[in-house]
């Protein structure tokens, strides 16, 4: 008696993708937070006095609890807008680079939940007063810029490579986005894929091609 055994590869169904709408939407709500939170910080220096810090320190535990919760919820869209970006973009073809690109949105939120962090620790040190311990949060929050960079890298030219073979996006649009992520990790030349991170990602989701979905 023969027995034969049989085996079939396991069948993937994709569910639903995401909509422009959606892209849109979520783009255009992070673009909001960023613009908020931008008009909200503040600019210090690492070697600032940390007597000055204390005494020019205007902020209420209200307020840093705002921002601490927006900070939160901005970073929450930004990874619910980097899955809905590489859904987008393996649409025709499976990219590991996509992988890269949507690994980038989750660090980009996971750096804003880090300066949420060492914002509201550094409102507690104000508030008891200790000297040190206020310059020893201000120099890390004002020199934890690494982890955008490469969050930065990691969107843009994810994103750009992604999309350049397939022509998901306008190619114009796929290098200006490699252009961009390769500029992060450039010291200075950093801020300004930063400053137009926000703007990008409302770019790239208006004109992700999404034909067949």
């Amino acid at each position: 008696m023969t027995i034969t055994s049989t085996s079939s590869a396991p069948l993937t169904v994709d569910g639903p993708r995401p909509g422009r709408r959606i892209l849109v939407a979520l783009a255009v709500i992070y673009l909001g937070f960023f613009i908020v939170l931008m008009a909200t910080g503040a600019d210090r220096e690492p070697d600032a006095d940390p007597n000055r810090l204390i005494a020019d320190y205007d902020t209420s535990r209200t307020m840093i609890q705002i921002v601490t919760y927006s900070t939160v919820v901005a970073g929450t869209i930004l990874v619910f807008l980097g899955a809905a970006l590489r859904s987008a973009l393996t649409l025709r073809s499976r990219r590991w680079t996509a992988d890269v690109a949507f690994l980038g949105f989750v660090l980009m939120g996971l750096t804003l939940v880090t300066w949420a962090i060492s914002s509201l620790a550094l409102f507690h040190a104000v508030d008891i007063g200790d000297t040190g311990v206020v310059t020893t949060i201000n120099i890390l929050d004002t020199t934890n810029f690494p982890l955008a960079m490469l969050s930065m890298s990691c969107a843009m030219i994810g994103v750009g490579v992604t999309a350049l073979p397939d022509r998901t996006l306008p190619t114009w649009l796929c290098w200006a986005s490699i252009v961009l992520g390769a500029m992060a990790p450039l010291g200075p030349l950093a801020f300004a894929p930063f400053f137009l991170f926000a703007i990008w990602t409302v770019v790239v989701a208006a004109m992700t091609r999404l034909s067949g979905l």
